[in-house]
């Protein structure tokens, strides 16, 4: 089972080398790595290309257009039926595509595998999804949980192309919470399966992309209205709207976002 490993770059001509080794250093060694550069002005293309290692390939695409348009191409472009997705200023430890792919060979019927990660900001290191967390939460059919809690991230995931293909890939209007809505979509096609370990490290820096919490509620306004028979039908619809509401006064955006929500559940029902 060969994996494509996609891994889109902007301006991060300062991590690339790490992010791209951490994959190439994997125990299981049936791989190659896309680095799909979404239009850098930096050196990145220089950095990359010598790195001596034929299952490197380097696409530079002509101008910017957000990290969902490069994943997307850098899938199209894939040999593979098994992909995986990583970060550019992020790294893989060691076993994380081995103990995935032991996953999926244990739980083939699975829309997904993912796993937890290390969070890493100045001198504080937070696991996410915590260990606290009841793992039959985020195990098998997670879709109402996952309206709750963004518990996925792109960089986590392993899953067939064939699926990707059957969701459309990444929302490209999404600002931010991009793999958080894609992640939604996949557990409405079936199961997806967790390996209860952190095997990756996710560094903060400055992502190039605006991720302010007022955009992230917008898009999650969004989120709901496309679920919204679904939420209604399991009768959490409100539980999902109050906790988006609750967090949006604890950070002082409540009338704002109440308002986006409303024009995101008429646009879904074709209101204007």
């Amino acid at each position: 089972m060969y994996v494509s490993v996609i891994i889109p770059t902007y301006n991060r001509a300062g991590t690339i080398k790490r992010s791209v080794e951490s994959v190439l250093n994997q125990t299981y060694d049936k791989l190659e790595v896309i680095v799909v550069d979404d239009g850098s002005t930096d050196n990145t293309s220089e950095v990359v290309e010598s790195i001596n290692d034929d299952r490197v390939r380097y696409i530079k695409l002509e101008m910017n257009q957000g990290v969902s348009h490069a994943r997307n191409y850098g899938v199209s472009q894939a040999k593979y039926d098994m992909i995986a997705f990583h970060d550019s200023d992020d790294a893989w430890r060691k076993d994380k595509l081995e103990k995935q792919i032991k996953k999926y060979n244990e739980d083939p019927e699975a829309a997904m595998v993912y796993c937890a990660y290390e969070n890493h900001k100045g001198d504080i290191s937070i696991r996410f999804p915590s260990e606290d967390e009841n793992v039959e939460d985020l195990d098998g059919d997670i879709y109402y949980y996952l309206m709750l809690r963004n518990s996925i991230g792109a960089p986590t995931i392993l899953m067939k192309k064939d699926i990707f293909n059957k969701i459309g890939g990444f929302d490209e209007s999404f600002a931010t919470i991009e793999d958080w809505d894609f992640a939604v979509k996949v557990s409405k096609l079936g199961k997806i399966a967790y390996v209860n370990e952190a095997l990756m490290d996710v560094y903060h820096c400055d992502k190039g992309v605006n991720t302010t919490s007022a955009n992230s509620y917008i898009c999650r306004c969004r989120m709901i209205a496309d679920n919204m028979d679904e939420l209604q039908n399991a009768g959490i619809f409100d539980i999902v709207v109050n906790d988006l509401l609750s967090r949006a006064e604890n950070n002082t955006v409540l009338d704002f976002i109440k308002n986006n929500l409303i024009v995101a559940i008429a646009e879904k029902k074709g209101i204007k």
